[in-house]
Parts: structure tokens; C-alpha cells; sequence
């Protein structure tokens, strides 16, 4: 397959530098992975440390201290830059001051002279500052919003118990020590610990580990690692379903979603590969202009040349060498591009962003679905033969030659045996049957149209490939896996004669699932595995091996 069975979670790495200017200690201890204690803390221990109760709550008098010493249940905005500020910024960089500059000379060579074409030219270069500036200004405002899309992770209201009453309180009154009460729908209004929950309570977590599936939780501690156990719950993190009763143990930038934002607002923006090459460039040309200006300048003084006429010559020689359609040139082009990337819902923080992306010639990711659609395909297999294991092609657009397998081959069946039934994704019924562009069913005869399995697409080299028409429903990985098996085994209709008997379901810490059917022609148990080879080598020491008794 071309990943593991599931997307695994990842801890943040919190790699940048807070815009506060925090001491180098705290800037280290931010970079850290995250490190907590409360989830493996006795929740005797806790209930004292935190001076709460976890029937009644904390009282009144209690909320009001602990509002004063930790401050409200929020994200600290960054330094707010004035929009006047921004503006005036876009004008005066440094390719902008020489615009300015020459724009200047050339009114004073107007003064001096008289000459129209140095008043044309002055006013040109003016009005190219500002046109370039205003479109840097406008397409950079459209992009920031950062501080925002955290902000609206905080719910506005939450159902809590104090004074031993419930009722909703606004989330941004939360403090450490409050009991809250979360339902389906709701979001996280803050990092807590579970102390009761039902038996479906799931969380989901894309937003900090970009884990894709809601992943399940409960009251007990099941990891030393604080974002893989299941009995803490995030700020910003939604419950899609189940409820839970739970303390809350940090709140605003103290939570792991504030680390995280703290950073990601404080990032030192440097300088953008262009932006290096155009200030280089800038240099050099100043530097040309103004020792051409001197150098005729004194010439011209020691030649007897009267001074106004020297001084404007000099002045047309520094102008002459200012390229000034270069910045309307690279504003422009960026702009465009920006645009076309706009339309494709890709957002620009910044023009130069652009450029720096152009440059880009490797992305690295491990995450489906962050940088892709989510669609994962079989492009090998390996299974065993008579001559050992053998890695085989199969039908898909990373391998032109096509299928390589054997249907027949004894290992194989076994292998598409166990992509079929240590799986729980599906076909969606409804991709199975035609609709309009309303989405309605056509009909034909009063029955619906079905669709073939396989339908044919033309790729952007111009090439045909065969893909699978029908929508699987689940994770990407066993959604390859049914979609590569279906053609050759009917899915559906395995999964009717060896129904699970018994499932142990997928998680990040053993990367394994086990799913037990009673096989039909045995009328005895089997056991289909599906974990990374890596971790069956690692589990068996190398000195145990697993047999399947009268089976190939």
C-alpha cells in the first residue's frame, strides 16, 4: 500500500519564536513537545490541588479569585499594527524610497529647468509607488486572519456547575478547577481531564494532531504522552459524539492550543528569497546611479559647465538608471498569481509568499488528506510464492504496465481475504445509481440507472486510466484496500457469509486491528490482522512465528 493502515497522530513540533520577545528559557521551554502530568495525576490529588469539588464545583468567592490571578479563558491577540501604519510601510520600503527619491530629483530638475519632461516623469514614478503599494496593501489585508480562526475555536457559551447549581457561563469566565458538562456538537471550551463520560464519547482532534478520525476517549489513563492518552480533552478540539463531565486543568494561552497559537503569531518573517534579490539588486543599482552622477557632476564642474545645468544633468543621469517598471512588474505578476490561487482556495498570507512557493521544488508530508484529496490507491502489493516474497504492480496511474498479480496464487487470496474482511469501510449505496445535476436518482422504467463499477477518465498528460466509480465511505487506507479487492472478490457478499465475530479496533499506540470470523468452510474461527509488517517483526523477537493450521 502506499501508507500505513491509519494516519498516525503526530505531536506538534512548535518551532517558532513568540512575538512577545519572551526570555530565552521560555522561548526553549515553547519549542518542547508538550509535557504534562495531569492525566496520570490521582484525581484525589488533583480535586485538592485544584481547591474544587467535583459534585458541587467551586463557589463564587472561589471563581472571582482565580479569575484575577489567571485572567480570562482566551488567546492573547498579537500587537494590532495600525491600518494607516500598513499603508504608509507598503510605500516606504526600500525599492519604494528610491522611486521616491528619483520622483523628487525630478521636480527639482523641473525648478531648476523649467522642462516638462522632468515634471511627466516625476509624477509617473510617484504614481507607480502608490498603484504598486495599494496593490501589495489590498491583497495582504485580505490574508490576515490568523489570530482570528483561533478565536472562533472558543464557544460562547458553556454549561457549568458552581455552587453546586449548572447553568451556562460564558467560556471566556472559565479558570482552572471548574467542572464542565460538553455534549455532542460541542467544542472544548478549554484543556481538561474526564472525570465521567458515556461510552461513545469521541473527540475530534484534526485541529491540533491532524489525526483524520474522531478519536475515542475515556475516564481512565491509557498513555504517558499527554496528546495520545484518552482521558484529556483540548481547547478548540469538537465532540462529534457522546457527552462528558470533566475538570478543567488550563485555560487561554496556557492550554496547548495557546502554545501553539503563540507561536504560530510570533513567527520571524525574514526575508523572502526575492526580496533578497531584488534589495541586492537595488544596491548595485544605487550604487551605479549615484557614483555616474558624482563622477559627471564633477566633470562637468571642472569642464566650466554652469551649475544648473549640471546639477539637472546629474539628476537625469540617477533617474535614467532607476528601473522604474520593475516593482509594478513583480507587484503585478504576484497578484495575478495570487489570484489564480485564490481561485483554486488557496490563501496568500503575503505577495512574496507567492514566489517563495514558485521555488518550492519538494514538499514532504505524511498527513493524507493535508495536502491531498484524501484518496489513497494500491499501487503494490507483496505477497509469498514459491521463490519467497514477490512485490507485485498493480492497476493504477503509478504503474503503466498495469496488474502483475495472480489471481490464483494461493497467498494472494489470502492477502485479498483479509483486505476484505479486517476492514469496516463500504461503498456508498447511493454512488452505485446515476443522478442529475439535482441530485436526483434518474430512472429508467421506474428503476434506478446502476453505474459500473469502473469508469474511464482522462489525466492532465492527456493518458486514459480506468478508476473505480463507486464512493467508499471510511479511512482512506481500507477505502483503497476494498476498492483494489471488489473487482476480483465481491466485498458485500464475503463480509455476508463470515460476519466479525469479535473486533479489536485501531490504534495509534499498538498500529494494529484484529478482526475474528468464523470461517465457512471450517465452521472455526480465523483471525485477520491488519498492522504495518515493521510491528509484526518487532511483537515477535524474531523467535516466534505465526501458523495458520490447514490453511496455504
Amino acid at each position: 500500500l502506499v501508507s500505513p493502515t491509519k494516519d498516525r497522530t503526530r505531536t506538534p513540533q512548535l518551532l517558532a519564536t513568540p512575538s512577545m520577545a519572551p526570555s530565552k528559557k521560555q522561548d526553549d521551554d515553547l519549542k518542547k513537545n508538550v509535557e504534562m502530568t495531569e492525566h496520570k495525576e490521582d484525581l484525589g490529588e488533583m480535586e485538592k490541588r485544584l481547591g474544587t469539588n467535583y459534585e458541587t464545583g467551586l463557589t463564587t468567592k472561589q471563581v472571582a479569585d482565580l479569575q484575577a490571578k489567571w485572567g480570562e479563558n482566551k488567546l492573547t491577540p498579537p500587537p494590532e499594527t495600525h491600518i494607516c501604519i500598513k499603508f504608509i510601510l507598503e510605500l516606504t520600503d526600500f525599492f519604494s524610497l528610491l522611486l521616491w527619491g528619483g520622483g523628487v530629483l525630478c521636480f527639482v530638475g523641473y525648478g531648476l529647468e523649467g522642462a516638462k519632461d522632468n515634471l511627466y516623469l516625476g509624477i509617473v514614478l510617484f504614481f507607480v509607488v502608490l498603484a504598486t503599494g495599494i496593490f501589495s496593501f489590498v491583497q495582504n489585508q485580505k490574508s490576515d486572519s490568523l489570530m482570528k480562526s483561533f478565536a472562533n475555536m472558543l464557544p460562547p457559551k458553556v454549561l457549568v456547575m458552581r455552587d453546586g447549581k449548572t447553568g451556562n457561563e460564558d467560556a471566556i469566565k472559565l479558570v482552572p478547577g471548574d467542572i464542565v458538562l460538553v455534549n455532542a456538537g460541542d467544542l472544548i471550551p478549554a484543556d481538561m481531564r474526564i472525570l465521567e463520560c458515556s461510552d461513545n464519547l469521541t473527540v475530534d482532534q484534526a485541529s491540533l494532531t491532524g489525526e483524520n478520525e474522531a478519536q475515542k476517549r475515556r475516564k481512565e489513563c491509557t498513555h504517558d504522552d499527554p496528546l495520545e492518552t484518552q482521558n484529556l480533552c483540548f481547547f478548540g478540539t469538537q465532540v462529534p459524539e457522546g457527552s462528558c463531565k470533566g475538570v478543567v486543568i488550563s485555560i487561554g494561552d496556557h492550554t496547548v492550543m495557546g502554545r501553539i497559537a503563540k507561536l504560530a503569531m510570533g513567527t520571524d518573517k525574514g526575508q523572502t528569497p526575492i526580496n533578497k534579490e531584488i534589495e541586492n539588486f537595488i544596491h548595485i543599482i544605487s550604487a551605479i546611479a549615484i557614483f555616474l552622477g558624482i563622477s559627471f557632476l564633477i566633470i562637468n564642474a571642472v569642464g566650466g559647465v554652469p551649475w544648473i545645468t549640471n546639477l539637472v544633468f546629474m539628476i537625469g543621469i540617477i533617474v535614467a538608471n532607476v528601473p522604474e517598471g520593475l516593482i509594478t512588474t513583480v507587484t503585478v505578476c504576484l497578484t495575478l498569481t495570487a489570484n489564480r490561487m485564490h481561485s483554486k482556495m488557496v490563501l496568500v498570507k503575503n505577495l512574496e509568499g507567492v514566489e517563495t512557493l514558485g521555488s518550492t521544488s519538494c514538499i514532504c508530508s505524511d498527513k493524507t488528506g493535508t495536502l491531498t484529496q484524501n484518496i489513497m490507491t494500491v499501487a503494490q502489493i507483496v505477497y509469498g510464492g514459491k521463490n519467497g516474497f514477490s512485490i507485485e504492480d498493480c492497476e493504477s496511474s503509478f504503474s503503466k504496465a498495469g496488474a502483475t498479480y495472480d489471481v490464483e496464487n494461493a497467498s494472494f487470496k489470502a492477502l485479498a481475504r483479509c483486505a476484505t474482511l479486517c476492514n469496516v469501510s463500504v461503498f456508498d449505496e447511493n454512488s452505485k445509481f446515476e443522478t442529475d445535476n439535482a441530485g436526483e436518482f434518474v430512472l429508467k422504467n421506474g428503476e434506478k440507472v446502476p453505474v459500473d463499477f469502473f469508469r474511464m477518465r482522462e489525466q492532465g498528460d492527456g493518458s486514459v486510466i480506468r478508476e473505480v466509480a463507486w464512493k467508499p465511505v471510511g479511512n482512506a487506507s481500507e477505502a483503497a484496500m476494498i476498492k483494489f479487492v471488489h473487482p476480483i472478490s465481491n466485498v458485500e457478499a464475503a463480509r455476508a457469509v463470515a460476519p466479525p465475530e469479535a473486533v479489536i479496533p485501531f490504534n495509534s499506540k499498538n498500529k494494529y486491528q484484529v478482526h475474528v470470523h468464523v470461517d465457512p468452510a471450517y465452521n472455526d474461527a480465523s483471525t485477520t490482522a491488519s498492522t504495518p509488517p515493521e510491528e509484526i517483526i518487532a511483537k515477535n523477537k524474531g523467535n516466534r512465528m505465526v501458523y495458520m493450521r490447514e490453511r496455504p
